[in-house]
């Protein structure tokens, strides 16, 4: 999937685009009703989590570029040429990815954010949203535990965690969450205290942990 096509899937513009232009620092849509920004920027609470993200292997992924060069094209916001090297997300299941850049959109229409992802070596990048991205190890023995409950709440009309419901399942990760050790235990608690913070997992683009959940 090229850039511009994951801007405009994220704009959402109700109106006609007229113009889409994609810049270092921003990128501007305006419609016949309306002005659209969209502005790619750091955000360090997400880089400083370090490799800890997969690319879902899934029919509608955005295509995943090979080497450095399509790497720093992608960070300028440009798409690299057709011919540009890309493989499949089966082929990537196994990297653990870092975001690098978020794209958010603001004004009328605006969608979900986007993400610039890269490997430890910068062998493979991609722009991707957040359906697209998952804790790298949310599916693992160890995660078991915090994962089920996470998932019953994620599954139910109402995540707020003031429903009794809800909390119990919260309650439930929380407890698992702390028999984890090292990073991964300091990672997920941190998650689950701003989980807990936020109140609700209705808080799509904030919160890592929950972006393979929902």
């Amino acid at each position: 999937m090229k850039f511009q096509k994951l801007i405009a899937g994220a704009i959402l513009l109700t109106g006609s685009l007229a113009v889409l232009s994609v810049v270092p620092q921003s990128v501007s849509a305006t419609s016949t009703e309306s002005t659209t920004v969209a502005v790619v920027k750091n955000n360090a609470s997400f880089t400083k989590e370090g490799y800890i993200m997969r690319i879902l292997n899934d029919k509608d992924a955005s295509k995943i570029y090979v080497g450095k060069s399509n790497y720093k094209k992608l960070v300028k916001n440009i798409t690299p040429s057709k011919s540009a090297k890309t493989i499949s997300p089966k082929k990537v299941q196994k990297v653990k990815f870092r975001i690098e850049k978020v794209l958010n959109v603001k004004g009328r229409g605006a969608g979900a954010p986007v993400y610039l992802v890269a490997s430890k070596d910068k062998k493979y990048s991609s722009w991707t949203t957040q359906s697209g991205l998952q804790y790298y190890y949310l599916n693992s023995k160890a995660m078991k535990n915090v994962k089920k409950p996470l998932m019953r709440i994620a599954n139910r009309l109402n995540t707020s965690l003031k429903k009794a419901n809800n909390k119990r399942d919260f309650n439930a990760a929380m407890k698992a969450a702390k028999k984890l050790h090292g990073n991964q235990r300091k990672f997920v608690l941190r998650s689950l205290k701003q989980l807990k913070k936020d109140g609700s997992m209705n808080v799509g683009g904030t919160n890592l942990l929950i972006f393979g959940l929902q």
